[in-house]
């Protein structure tokens, strides 16, 4: 695809029409428009995107109308917005215009529905005809692919990482050439695809009414269905299981450099779960440590007071007659209630009466004696619970002690191995996630034995099968002559079928080749590109006798999405020819041109440099939006290849002139 020139229309910024006309020369490649921010570079980039597809990323993408237009316009009048795409592809001028109406109303421009994108192509006398409609998105599509369109129409500062991106798996074939295989595959195709040519060369057999030759050509369609969906079932799991892999040796090395490393924070993550026990351990005892203190605290504390009372009371002489624990109190009112607790009455005068009243003589308060002999009894029940209550506290008290040194030894170690392991990973996490892994594999792997083991029995069904129909529907000559044209089409569907394999596996392997050809031109250090069979891509580094994934910076980043996009243009511009069977086959590609935003954007002065270097020599045309300050930088290396250059005539935030530059 080779661009010849861009016309808009009120588009965005640009009022009236403005055409811009790219440079198609061979030995001045590139197209340089220069714009500083804010002046319409990205909206030229939508202006493709828009123009193809449909699609504008702007913050306002459904107003596209130009504002100064649009506030110009009278109620009820109308206007258009459009752009309009000259293009060479396939040797073939295509025009493509897709346009947008916009209408005054009271309340505001409105844009009305948008009208279906035009196509239209030049014949060799000079004569423009129209694609129909029903094949404008089909043509669009072969022209460049909308996956693939990001990769092309390329904005450095909004788009994101390519190893991030979705699946382009069929449009990097189609890129490349290989559709044109796949198709003709699918046209052929196989004995249970009824639209293909071996399908409707079965479906034209005479069975002669035999419903055993129906039933048997239905459970061959049937198994090989079956064989297709366990075929795809495969492909999935065998990708995954290449991953994991991959995975699992990446975190194998990992934790085989910081064995070290794991181990002693599994030693630490020990010592901090002892640590924890120990403290609950310890707050307990302090509980309980509390709670014996102030069971016998005051007696305890009393022992030299009541040791000293029991000297000075030693040589005491003490009338002990009284009751013990009996009170003057408790005699008066036995006195006065009237009768003795032993039934006897008590009256004035009698015996129980005066016996009574001599009794008051030996209690309290009358009696010290018996005081004193009460209190000789509760100090010895005091000094034998003082006893059991000092070694019950010293008991406590030990093994606070040793429970806190016993944290703080831990907790010293814990401290000393944090200082070794400082500012290092945790591998606790990566030993997760190998675990993980390891059951993934597993799975995956169970998973692929039992596809091959289903694989293997749809194969003995279908030979079974197979035998059984050939021999029931070969009776006749008509089936005789179609049999032999399936064979003529089974023989050139495996033709192509081989160089399709050989050519899909060899396209992944010598992009990568020159992304990393590339890529090793434009960045000077110890990484490479690795691209996975969906065409992702991502960076390894050097370390040690291995290649492991690291981090990118933003300017790594856009390194290597340079070279992925500069490895696909340039294999793109190549013929690639299959020895695959007896023949050799050359598979058609295209040349396509790089248009890019802001380019430079996160690189330094010599990645600029060195992009500046790579890009015209693959890409057939060159087109870029630049800011004047990037410019002087890739300008004493590209400025040879400079065939055309415009300038961002910025008037105001919603005006802006494209002009031709005369140097």
């Amino acid at each position: 695809m080779l661009l010849k020139s861009m016309k808009m229309k009120n588009f965005r910024q640009y009022k009236g029409e403005q055409t811009v006309d790219f440079s198609t020369f061979k030995d001045r490649n590139v197209t340089v428009i220069l714009g500083n921010n804010t002046s319409g570079k990205t909206t030229l980039l939508q202006a493709f995107n828009w123009c193809l597809y449909g699609v504008a990323l702007f913050e306002t993408k459904d107003f596209l109308l130009n504002i100064d237009v649009s506030r110009s316009l009278n109620i009820n009048e109308t206007t258009t917005v459009e752009v309009e795409l000259h293009l060479i592809h396939n040797k073939m001028e295509y025009f493509i215009t897709r346009s947008q109406e916009y209408t005054c109303e009271p309340r505001g421009t409105r844009a009305s529905q948008q009208k279906p994108v035009r196509v239209s192509y030049k014949e060799s006398d000079g004569q423009i005809e129209p694609i129909k409609q029903i094949h404008v998105t089909q043509t669009i599509n072969e022209i460049l692919p909308k996956d693939l369109s990001n990769y092309f129409f390329f904005d450095t500062e909004r788009i994101g990482n390519i190893s991030s991106k979705a699946d382009v798996t069929d449009s990097v074939k189609g890129l490349l050439g290989l559709t044109v295989l796949d198709n003709a595959m699918k046209h052929l195709g196989h004995k249970n695809l009824k639209s293909s040519v071996i399908g409707k060369l079965n479906s034209s057999m005479d069975l002669g009414g035999n419903e055993r030759a129906a039933q048997a050509l239905s459970r061959v369609h049937t198994e090989q269905k079956r064989k297709e969906g366990i075929a795809e079932q495969l492909i999935t799991v065998k990708s995954e299981i290449k991953h994991y892999e991959s995975r699992k040796d990446q975190l194998d090395t990992l934790l085989r450099e910081n064995h070290s490393t794991s181990s002693l924070q599994r030693k630490k993550e020990e010592l901090e779960k002892n640590i924890q026990r120990e403290e609950v351990v310890l707050e307990n005892t302090y509980v309980n440590f509390v709670q014996n203190f102030n069971i016998n605290t005051v007696n305890f504390f009393a022992q030299p007071l009541m040791k000293r009372a029991l000297e000075m009371l030693k040589d005491a002489k003490i009338d002990d007659k009284g009751i013990k624990d009996m009170t003057a109190q408790s005699i008066l009112e036995i006195i006065k209630r009237g009768r003795c607790i032993c039934g006897e009455e008590i009256t004035e005068g009698s015996d129980a009466l005066r016996h009574l009243q001599n009794e008051i003589e030996y209690l309290p308060p009358q009696s010290i004696g018996t005081i004193i002999r009460n209190f000789r009894e509760k100090i010895t029940t005091y000094n034998s619970t003082n006893s059991t209550y000092y070694q019950g506290i010293e008991s406590k008290y030990t093994d606070i002690y040793r429970y806190k040194d016993r944290i703080q030894d831990w907790q010293d170690e814990v401290n000393y191995i944090s200082d070794q392991i400082k500012d290092k990973e945790n591998m606790k996490k990566y030993e997760d996630e190998l675990t993980d892994v390891k059951r993934r594999l597993k799975n995956l792997n169970d998973k692929k034995e039992k596809l091959i083991r289903e694989d293997g029995t749809c194969d003995a069904v279908i030979d079974r099968y197979q035998k059984i129909y050939d021999s029931l529907i070969s009776v006749s000559e008509k089936n005789i002559e179609i049999m032999t044209y399936i064979k003529y089409a089974e023989e050139i569907h495996k033709w192509i079928s081989a160089t399709y394999k050989e050519k899909e596996a060899d396209i992944r392997e010598k992009l990568e080749e020159k992304v990393n050809n590339i890529f090793n031109k434009m960045y000077h250090g110890r990484r490479k590109v690795v691209i996975d069979e969906k065409y992702r891509v991502s960076l390894l580094t050097a370390y040690s006798d291995d290649e492991v994934k690291t981090d990118e910076s933003k300017g790594l980043e856009t390194v290597k999405n340079f070279a992925f996009i500069a490895g696909l243009v340039d294999l793109a511009r190549e013929k690639i020819v299959s020895n695959a069977g007896d023949n050799s086959m050359a598979l058609s590609s295209e040349p396509y041109p790089l248009v890019m935003d802001a380019p430079f954007s996160n690189a330094d002065e010599k990645h600029v440099s060195n992009i500046s270097k790579v890009l015209p020599q693959v890409a057939e045309q060159v087109i870029m939006f630049v800011m004047e300050k990037d410019w002087k930088y890739a300008e004493t290396v590209m400025g040879k290849k400079v065939g055309k250059k415009y300038y961002l005539d910025k008037q105001s935030e919603t005006l802006t002139y494209l002009k031709e530059s005369d140097s």
